[in-house]
């Protein structure tokens, strides 16, 4: 198959890989997807200004497999380097990698073959995330798969659903039909985490049926550097100006998918999760009170176009005690009161 301009054959799966200093571990990320048994493949790595000898392995690759693609770009964030990446992509499908991760043997042939038979335009796995621990190992970090299910717009399926049994919503183990994103980017505001969140309920606004396989695909590690990890001022404020574009692109998406009566349930859930996020996020840095006010004022002012009150959404929130103790201190403005419940391994 051709691309539109008739030009170079069209690859069946373009894989992005956006990489800074990761001379390390980009190897391993690049042949974990050229066993994938998928013959029509294009990689292609974004090397992010990496300061390191990165840049040397990228071009060492791309002269030994002639479907690996590099651009170099000055240091300008993920979300720029999957920007180019997928500007440059010529798959009927695109997928990410993260340029220290690994997909499962098998994983692309079964997304791609579950796009196929489904015709969906969105098919999500499981994954398999592992965290750093302060000895540099990682230990995983358990989390229940759900169930299979599929949403198609106008021929029925619970968006509610969907969400719930596909879990977070991350771009790595997940295959997209590339016509069907209709040229959406990732949003370059979002450098500090949540550019997920934000392009993947951009995505449903888009796509017309999506698919959730509970079979792991991908293998996720998150280091103590990772942008997963908000350590520094500047990691938070980051994050605490993506709010409203998360909040944005939840709302309607859910308004896309969702019936009136669906749409209230949904969207409380959304809410719930911003305010469980924040506090999470606020209780792991160790912010200071400047900050806090800052992300309550922010969030309160992204939710605030939009219907209902967090009182609704305290009142369902009650099959989970975590959430619905920060629901009740977001309520009365004591979050603070939050970092004093005990810590355990959040499951994602």
């Amino acid at each position: 198959m051709r691309n539109a301009k008739g030009g170079t054959p069209m690859a069946k799966i373009s894989v992005i890989i956006p990489a800074y200093n990761a001379e390390t571990t980009l190897r391993t990320a690049v042949e974990s997807i050229l066993s994938q048994q998928v013959l029509e493949l294009e990689i292609i790595i974004v090397n992010d200004g990496s300061t390191d000898g990165t840049d040397r392995l990228c071009h060492a690759l791309a002269s030994e497999y002639p479907c690996i693609h590099v651009i170099t770009q000055k240091n300008a964030g993920i979300c720029a380097a999957r920007n180019r990446g997928m500007e440059a992509a010529n798959g009927e499908y695109i997928t990410f990698c993260d340029d220290d991760d690994l997909f499962w043997q098998g994983a692309l042939r079964l997304l791609l073959q579950t796009a196929e038979d489904t015709r969906a335009d969105l098919v999500r796995g499981g994954y398999e995330l592992l965290r750093q621990r302060p000895d540099g190992t990682f230990a995983e970090q358990p989390h229940p798969a759900g169930s299979p299910c599929t949403i198609a717009l106008g021929r029925g399926g619970s968006y509610g659903a969907f969400l719930e049994n596909s879990g977070p919503q991350f771009v790595w183990n997940a295959l997209y039909r590339r016509m069907a994103l209709l040229g959406l980017r990732f949003n370059e505001r979002c450098s500090y985490g949540l550019e997920d969140f934000v392009f993947n309920a951009a995505a449903y606004r888009r796509v017309g049926k999506a698919v959730y396989i509970p079979q792991v695909v991908y293998r996720h590690f998150e280091s103590a550097q990772s942008t997963s990890c908000a350590h520094t001022a500047q990691a938070l404020l980051g994050r605490i100006r993506a709010l409203e574009p998360w909040m944005e692109a939840e709302f309607h998406a859910a308004q896309r998918w969702c019936g009136p009566e669906e749409l209230q349930a949904v969207w409380k859930d959304r809410r719930a999760q911003a305010v469980t996020f924040l506090m999470h996020q606020l209780r792991d840095a160790h912010a200071p009170g400047v900050l806090r006010r800052k992300a309550w004022r922010t969030l309160r002012e992204a939710l605030a176009p939009y219907p209902g009150s967090l009182l609704d959404t305290l009142h369902d929130a009650g099959h989970n005690k975590k959430q619905t103790m920060a629901l009740l201190l977001y309520q009365m403005r004591l979050q603070k009161l939050y970092d004093l419940l005990p810590v355990r391994e959040e499951q994602l």
